[in-house]
């Protein structure tokens, strides 16, 4: 609907006005109208959803079991604006595949989230997974991504992992809110605190034990 994207459009136009003052990150006119026409059509579709109360499964249920879950985040220092990401994949019950961790330095939050997934995509790649449900607490990031249209985007990360996305094994992109995003968010701000390189980790931390039961019973996995 009209009254629906003229909103969306003026939004995003405003926040790219901010993106290019305080990070020096530009959308081209394309890229916003792309994103914004995704934004209204995925409301149009929750809505109709809505109000035919129907609800959608779970999200760990996939009938294959060779599909695995990689769960992002980034963290950024408001102080210094120094940015980390860290993930874990995890199988169809929630159990601890691989993770890692990464310091990046002065990055925006938006480019941050992106990296992460870009890593993890390529940590799991490497160890032969090709079926694989992002899931991620950024909407924006999450909207984005689901626009492969946007392969020519001006944000060379962005341009990267779409490329990858399309062009490599079965990807979904999923949002979730924050309270089944722990072992992510820990992970990246753990990294943040050590200023540390990308690190894989083949065993989950035994801090991070209990962190993966609280995403198990907040929804992820059930």
């Amino acid at each position: 609907m009209w009254s629906c994207l003229f909103g969306l459009v003026a939004w995003r136009i405003w926040k790219n006005k901010n993106l290019f003052i305080f990070q020096h990150i530009s959308w081209t006119a394309s890229e916003v109208v792309k994103v914004s026409s995704y934004w209204g059509r995925n409301y149009i579709s929750h809505v109709g959803n809505h109000i035919n109360n129907k609800q959608s499964s779970p999200l760990m249920v996939n009938p294959d079991y060779s599909w695995v879950f990689l769960f992002t985040d980034g963290a950024v220092a408001r102080d210094s604006s120094y940015a980390a990401i860290g993930g874990v994949a995890r199988d169809w019950v929630g159990d601890w595949i691989v993770g890692f961790n990464r310091f990046l330095g002065v990055c925006s939050p938006f480019e941050a989230e992106v990296l992460a997934i870009l890593d993890g995509i390529l940590i799991l790649l490497n160890k032969g997974y090709k079926r694989i449900t992002v899931m991620t607490d950024n909407l924006e990031v999450a909207q984005t991504l689901n626009d492969m249209d946007l392969e020519d985007s001006g944000i060379t990360v962005l341009r990267r992992t779409l490329r990858i996305l399309h062009s490599e094994g079965e990807w979904m992109i999923k949002h979730i809110p924050r309270n089944q995003n722990f072992v992510a968010d820990r992970l990246a701000k753990l990294s943040l605190s050590w200023k540390s390189s990308l690190q894989v980790i083949d065993e989950a931390p035994k801090d991070i034990l209990e962190l993966l039961q609280v995403d198990k019973m907040n929804g992820c996995f059930m």
